[in-house]
């Protein structure tokens, strides 16, 4: 009976481990189709005044597709194609003080991505909307240190997003 006992528990065991190892392998490896090698990210367009905001935000998605590695950045015959607009940059106040002065301020950018896969002819993401925000006290951070932490953090999450394909 006890031995009978501690091998159900090995099975439940050695059945969590597996569990949780399958969930590390495909959160590591994505959810791209196997046939996408190649991209070609296109330079992004802004409907922002914020001027240059949209070529940060195309070099840093760049950096963070190169580093990430599924897929290389191509010029010519792609697999699949990268497309962004920004379509709203806001700095508003957050919080303030007890004598009713700006302590922080909100940073959000908003922007709209297309990924298509161009063997297959199909939207991985279709004009998906992104939107990431942060917040800063212009007492301790520069507005243009500030901006580029939201912009890192953009760029971030668009290659999460295209590389998870939602």
């Amino acid at each position: 009976m006890a031995a009978s006992a501690i091998r159900t528990g090995v099975s439940i065991a050695l059945l969590a481990l597996a569990s949780v190892t399958a969930g590390c392998a495909y959160g590591i490896k994505g959810s791209l189709p196997a046939h996408l090698s190649t991209v070609r990210i296109t330079p992004f367009r802004s409907s922002v005044q914020e001027y240059g905001l949209e070529q940060e935000l195309n070099s840093l998605f760049v950096e963070e597709m190169v580093s990430e590695g599924r897929l290389s950045i191509v010029t010519a015959s792609p697999d699949a194609v990268i497309e962004c607009t920004i379509t709203g940059f806001f700095r508003t106040p957050y919080s303030y003080s007890s004598s009713e002065q700006i302590e922080e301020y909100r940073l959000e950018l908003r922007a709209s991505m297309s990924f298509t896969d161009l063997v297959a002819d199909e939207a991985i993401l279709a004009n998906e909307p992104v939107s990431e925000w942060i917040v800063y006290d212009p007492a301790r951070e520069e507005y243009s240190a500030a901006k580029r932490r939201l912009l890192v953090q953009t760029a971030d999450e668009m290659a999460r997003m295209c590389i998870s394909g939602w």
